[in-house]
């Protein structure tokens, strides 16, 4: 084992007993702030704000995660890193979501980090309660510590074979010291970790007691929709809601600032009413705006100078002297399109405010809930408390819910404020959901991107230069070249619109790595050059490397193909992860193609799950053709042209390619899986299309 100092500000043991049983709480913070002691009572409830690990007199474990579910498996993932410092059986294992307190950090899941986030933690923190729980039973036997160990939930004295449960020292272990230095154990010791442990949220989802936030029912409770201007950032200025109330059930029609509000005895019948409402529009700046007008916006900011993102070399110099070759490429505005609409349920009671939310940050749902919810006075009160770490009772508490997707969408908290402005009017319980139609027309969009590119290669068919101006919409970012070329120059512009920008699966990683992977197929092949080849010959990095010719190798890159079939390759590192996808396409007899196979080969480091691994990159996978293949974003008249799945489509079951995954095993710490995949799939599949002698493919959707 390796032994590993832990900061004791970081670690406190508090006791709870009374009506909600006993047991040992350990904490650490993610942050570099001291979890703080809390006095304890027989009144003292079980789920300290503080607590990472909650052991009970039951022998039952709590683990407290930050992470939202929205199906990449933090209530798994996390538990199984515990658990294996802890030894504890996996069937005593219970998994809540944590309070929002200080010592947890800001909770907020996004940019594939829960993994890199909580692994030195969790880990930790099962191996100081283990070591609690072994100081317990040595004392209470009268024993030397070195011959008693830990498994399943069991000390056991190794020399009588004797045994105490979890559950038994509980009390004892939480009077024993928080040690200074804890042992970990070597991945080769490992048997919990990368094992395909099934996940612990599959027998609600399938029996149907999984409560997403739409599920969520309430006493008494009313059911709101909102309708949103159809040109983006417009504004109500006038309602006629009269035909609306005559619908037997409707409530209430009121404008809240950014939209109208219905709300109704139902769902439905707040949705049938808000197809009849007459509203007249502030249009507001955008109602001239559309597709063509943000792509020459793009293209002009694209002809001046960029912002300097990476360089070495002279490339103006080695473009002049090359075999150059020149492409631009155009990368649309993207939705996200989760199955489960925007929604969220509010609940103002006796002077507190209670959110019920499928949210990726309960932080920022928080903070939105208090900025709209409370007075200035209370606003201004709740800051200072939760500043001071003060037991104050809260004012507004967040209940997180499974999410029905995510994709970067609900880090956005705009839903969330609807429902406390339309449950604060009320002052009883009300749940909000958005329509298809105003989720897919009022999202916060991955942004339009066009990409200049140029490339030079010497006599032999090598690159020599390599120059890349990316103008996007927002604020656009670049990742380094992975290439040993000598000469390149990377060069970003930001293009300011008014039009709600946010991250969607993969971030700038997804357009970044689409011009950079397709192009680099079509300067390989103006050289005569094989992609595969050209790739490995210039790529410095040993991981990167690996993954390149494990997914060549898995998918039979350079054996024949059946005739009509092609195969395309591309490489991308994001998240702390490498993943290599080799995309196989077949041409139908109607002039497309259909994508039989995807061959994707991952190095995450540490693999704590092979089967959610797995599932993440077939995920990727739907989730990025979808986007090459099929949907995007149009603007007309200041108005998206999408509303529903028949515009915006994603795949379908029987376009569903199949997916391998193969992993790359070695023992550096674990990295993201939820997003990586995603970036290399639409080079991967445009360098195929391009490999079946199509023309190369500059633009999605194809």
């Amino acid at each position: 084992m390796l032994e590993t100092p832990i900061d004791r500000r970081r670690f406190f043991k508090i006791t709870s007993a009374g009506i909600f049983g006993t047991g040992l709480i350990l904490a650490i913070s993610w942050d570099e702030r001291p979890a703080r002691a809390t006095a304890t009572t027989p009144d003292t409830p079980p789920f300290q704000p503080n607590a990472w690990l909650k052991i009970g007199t039951d022998g039952q474990v709590t683990v407290f995660i930050v992470e939202s579910e929205m199906g990449q498996g933090p209530i798994t993932l996390m538990p199984m890193i515990l658990a294996e410092e802890l030894e504890v059986a996996w069937e005593n294992i219970r998994v809540e979501h944590a309070p929002l307190k200080p010592v947890y950090g800001r909770q907020s899941t996004g940019g594939s980090s829960s993994i890199r986030k909580g692994w030195a933690t969790l880990r930790s923190a099962g191996a100081s309660a283990r070591e609690m729980l072994l100081d317990a039973a040595a004392r209470q036997w009268g024993v030397r510590r070195k011959e008693c160990f830990a498994e399943q939930s069991k000390i056991i004295h190794r020399p009588t074979q004797r045994k105490l449960g979890f559950g038994e020292l509980a009390l004892a272990a939480a009077e024993q010291p928080v040690p200074e230095r804890v042992r970990l154990k070597r991945p080769d010791q490992y048997r919990v970790l990368g094992t395909p442990i099934p996940r612990l949220d599959i027998p609600q989802k399938v029996d149907g007691s999984a409560q997403y936030g739409i599920d969520v029912q309430l006493p008494n409770m009313l059911y709101a929709t909102t309708v949103h201007c159809p040109v983006i950032g417009g504004r109500p200025e006038n309602v006629d809601a009269s035909k609306a109330k005559q619908i037997p059930g409707v409530r209430e029609v009121f404008d809240i600032g950014n939209a109208v509000a219905v709300v109704a005895d139902d769902t439905w019948t707040a949705m049938k009413a808000a197809g009849v409402l007459d509203i007249q529009w502030q249009a507001g700046a955008n109602a001239k705006l559309n597709s063509a007008s943000l792509r020459a916006q793009l293209q002009k900011a694209a002809a001046g100078g960029g912002n300097i993102k990476s360089q070495r070399g002279d490339v103006h110099q080695a473009l002049r002297s090359g075999n150059k070759l020149q492409a631009s490429y155009d990368l649309p505005l993207q939705g996200h399109a989760p199955m489960e609409p925007m929604n969220c349920s509010a609940w103002f009671k006796d002077g507190r405010c209670e959110v019920w939310v499928p949210t990726q940050s309960p932080s920022a749902a928080h903070d939105t809930a208090v900025k709209h919810g409370l007075s200035t006075l209370q606003y201004y009160a709740d800051k200072l408390s939760r500043r001071l770490e003060l037991n104050n009772e809260e004012p507004v508490e967040i209940h997180t819910t499974l999410l029905g997707g995510g994709f970067g969408r609900r880090l956005q908290q705009d839903y969330v404020a609807e429902a406390v402005k339309i449950a604060k009017r009320l002052e009883q319980p009300v749940k909000l959901t958005w329509s298809r139609r105003e989720d897919i027309q009022h999202d916060y969009y991955h942004p339009h991107t066009f990409h200049q590119m140029a490339g030079a290669l010497d006599d032999k068919g090598k690159p020599v230069a390599w120059w890349h101006r990316l103008a996007g919409l927002g604020n656009p970012g670049a990742a380094e070249l992975p290439y040993a070329i000598p000469n390149v120059r990377i060069e970003t512009i930001p293009v300011n619109v008014r039009i709600p920008l946010g991250p969607w699966r993969s971030v700038s990683h997804h357009y970044y790595a689409f011009a950079q992977e397709t192009f680099f197929d079509e300067l390989a092949r103006h050289g005569k050059q094989d992609p595969l080849e050209l790739r490995l010959a210039l790529l410095e990095d040993p991981r990167m490397r690996s993954v390149l010719e494990l997914a060549a190798d898995k998918a039979g890159w350079g054996k024949p193909l059946a005739a009509g079939h092609a195969l395309g390759l591309a490489v991308h590192q994001s998240f702390g992860t490498y993943v290599a996808e080799v995309v196989e396409i077949v041409r139908r007899e109607d002039g497309g193609i259909s994508v039989p196979r995807v061959v994707v080969a991952i190095d995450c480091g540490i693999v704590i799950n092979p089967n959610i691994v797995a599932a993440q990159m077939e995920s990727s996978v739907v989730f990025g053709l979808s986007a090459a293949l099929k949907g995007s974003i149009s603007i007309d008249r200041g108005r998206v042209q999408q509303s529903n799945f028949h515009d915006f489509p994603i795949l379908q079951l029987d376009e569903m390619p199949r997916v391998e995954t193969h992993m790359v095993k070695n023992t550096a710490s674990p990295q993201g899986i939820g997003e990586p995949a995603v970036p290399p799939l639409a080079p991967a599949l445009a360098n195929a299309v391009f490999a079946a002698g199509h023309k190369p493919v500059r633009s999605l959707p194809m």
